[in-house]
């Protein structure tokens, strides 16, 4: 089937004069062809008020599933890591009683270039080269991921 496979965050940044202000960041279809050993994806971030869920709604978008990312994040440089578990969320808004997914972390590695021939991207690269012995790091692919359901 076809269609456009999208992910969500919402970070709250906390108050400002009273009003929270919420960073949504869409994250577009990923491209595994575009290089031997990343993922790439346009991302966009746009500051969408207080209420994401009515923005998304009137965008015409639908909750599919609601998860928990719970873990920490280290940046360096242009580098951002990030290092958590998966959590279920049980009904939708409930945080109170999540549980793992799995007994493993996710680590995922980011940056943001505004193309492939950025010399910093030699950086993150050799920083999974120096994780390859503490951390299995695979190339993921969300069209593999798909197919395997």
């Amino acid at each position: 089937s076809s269609g456009i496979n999208a992910e969500y965050g919402v970070k709250d940044k906390g108050s400002k004069g009273g009003m929270g202000v919420t960073l949504l960041e869409y994250q577009g279809v990923a491209d595994t062809q575009a290089h031997e050993k990343l993922v790439t994806r346009t991302v966009v971030r746009a500051h969408v008020g207080s209420n994401p869920a009515k923005f998304l709604s009137d965008l015409g978008f639908k909750m599919d599933y609601e998860v928990v990312m719970k873990g920490k994040r280290y940046k360096t440089k242009q580098i951002e890591t990030t290092i958590y578990k998966v959590q279920k969320v049980p009904k939708q808004g409930d945080t109170t009683n999540v549980t793992d997914i799995s007994s493993m972390s996710l680590v995922e590695m980011s940056m943001q270039v505004h193309n492939l021939a950025d010399p910093s991207i030699v950086e993150l690269l050799n920083l999974a080269e120096t994780l390859k012995p503490i951390v299995k790091l695979e190339k993921y692919d969300p069209n593999r991921a798909s197919n395997s359901k």
